[in-house]
């Protein structure tokens, strides 16, 4: 990634450290300048060293040698110091990236130089590149917008250097912006695990064949593929997957009444106990997806929930532990649907096309969740967001399902299953991003095509889908 803030600066003084005291001869304006990027580089350090959650506002002006007056006279707070660190990190590795593209390449060229480029960026630095991949989703919702600007930037530059192959045809706009999030993913996990600057710039370069092939397959689009996916009426089927309307994981009782009759009543404990986590987790899934995580307040999830704190205090140890029971009884909760509609399916194709519609119909049909687990996770902590990515290799089990018939040609890398479960979260991330959660099921052409394409080829995967 590009640096912000790291190396040397200013005729070879170190960049973390502060200008001499005293009268300066330097004019004001380079002295913010100065200020501003010993935060920069400040800020990348220590989200690096222990999150953006723990960073404060005082260790920032420590390690840029700068004062709070100082710092508040930049950044009205700790949000926009990030944005701005992040803003920087990304400008300098497009320049870097612009650099990296010559006229004379062909496309393919062009497109290994520019993966490498990024690659060796984050190799390079992998501080800054934890800060852009990781962290930002825990600045809240605006972190996970300005990620997700980059992402569209990152799109159009796709679909730009494909339309400059040779001959007809190129990719569609849900290939494009998958092809981002795999990259986003492979980034993701390796920037999460790397121990040195060396082992994540090795691993990155080793995976660049296996990437390159992987989006050269989408290339050119077969005939008939859409370039934008089809608006669709709402399925019956959504509606019998998910639990009550608006999106809700649970069932609205009888009563309509939200908790359970006060007073004495002869409902066993596991009932009531099971009842009140429901709606507990249905609060949660609502409240986060109207008003975000962050300004999630416990008061709130009882009141909605219907429950006393003391009796939330029963089933969880606080916020962020019924948060994550939320998401993972909602994501057990999709594999369950998932995996029933795998059953009744006789061949390979048949089972990822409709596992893809089973999935994309309940998220829909479930939009405060599909919310919560698509955007929300991105944004609570960093860790749950490792835990999103995680459950994600469930739905890349469903790729190696196979019967003798039908058995697609194995995959060449795992990075390739990698690669199109990161796509296609990209995919569902945005739609939701943009609230259109409830026309998910628009995306299945697009989704299971890019699923197939990497095992059959791109025309013999749209046939299969044409065909129905």
């Amino acid at each position: 990634m590009g640096s912000a803030g790291g190396g040397r600066a200013h005729g070879g003084r170190r960049s973390g450290a502060g200008l001499p005291r005293g009268p300066q001869a330097l004019p004001r304006e380079q002295v913010a300048a100065h200020q501003r990027e010993r935060l920069y580089g400040a800020m990348v350090q220590c989200v690096d060293e222990h999150g953006y959650v723990a960073t404060t506002i005082s260790e920032l002006c420590t390690r840029a040698h700068v004062s709070r007056r100082s710092f508040y006279e930049h950044f009205p707070n700790k949000d926009e110091c990030l944005l701005a660190t992040y803003d920087t990190v990304i400008g300098r590795l497009r320049r870097r990236l612009d650099e990296a593209q010559s006229p004379a390449e062909t496309w393919e060229e062009q497109l290994e130089a520019y993966i490498r480029t990024l690659f060796d960026a984050a190799g390079e630095r992998p501080d800054a590149a934890r800060l852009v991949c990781v962290e930002m989703g825990a600045a809240g919702p605006i972190g996970v917008r300005r990620w997700a600007q980059g992402a569209e930037r990152l799109q159009r530059h796709i679909v730009a250097g494909f339309a400059r192959a040779d001959g007809p045809g190129t990719v569609p706009d849900p290939v494009a912006r998958a092809i981002v999030g795999a990259v986003r993913r492979i980034l993701y996990t390796r920037v999460q695990r790397a121990r040195t600057s060396r082992s994540l710039r090795n691993e990155l370069a080793g995976l660049v064949p296996d990437l390159l092939a992987w989006i050269a397959c989408y290339h050119p689009s077969p005939e008939g593929l859409p370039m934008r996916p089809r608006k669709r009426r709402a399925s019956a089927l959504g509606a019998q997957l998910g639990g009550r309307a608006p999106g809700t994981l649970s069932a609205r009782g009888l009563s309509g009444e939200r908790g359970l009759p006060r007073g004495e009543h002869n409902l066993p404990r596991g009932f009531v106990t099971h009842n009140q986590r429901e709606r507990i987790f249905d609060a949660i899934a609502n409240l986060t997806a109207r008003r975000g995580y962050p300004a999630l307040s416990l008061d709130e999830i009882a009141t909605e929930a219907a429950v006393s704190l003391q009796t939330f205090y029963t089933h969880f140890a606080g916020k962020e532990d019924a948060f994550i029971a939320t998401y993972e009884t909602g994501h057990a909760r999709a594999m369950a649907v998932v995996n029933q509609t795998l059953l009744r399916q006789k061949s390979w194709i048949g089972a990822v096309r409709a596992g893809a519609a089973a999935l994309l119909e309940l998220l829909a049909c479930e939009p405060s969740y599909a919310h919560l687990a698509l955007v929300d996770v991105m944004i609570a902590y960093p860790h749950m967001a490792q835990r999103a990515h995680h459950a994600n290799d469930f739905y890349a089990g469903l790729l190696d399902l196979r019967t003798p018939r039908d058995s697609p040609t194995p995959l060449p890398s795992p990075v390739i299953a990698e690669a199109i479960v990161g796509g296609v979260f990209e995919l569902l991330h945005d739609y939701v991003l943009r609230g259109q959660s409830r026309r998910l099921p628009e995306l299945a052409d697009h989704i299971v095509y890019i699923a197939l394409a990497p095992f059959m080829g791109a025309d013999r995967a749209w046939q299969a889908i044409s065909r129905g």
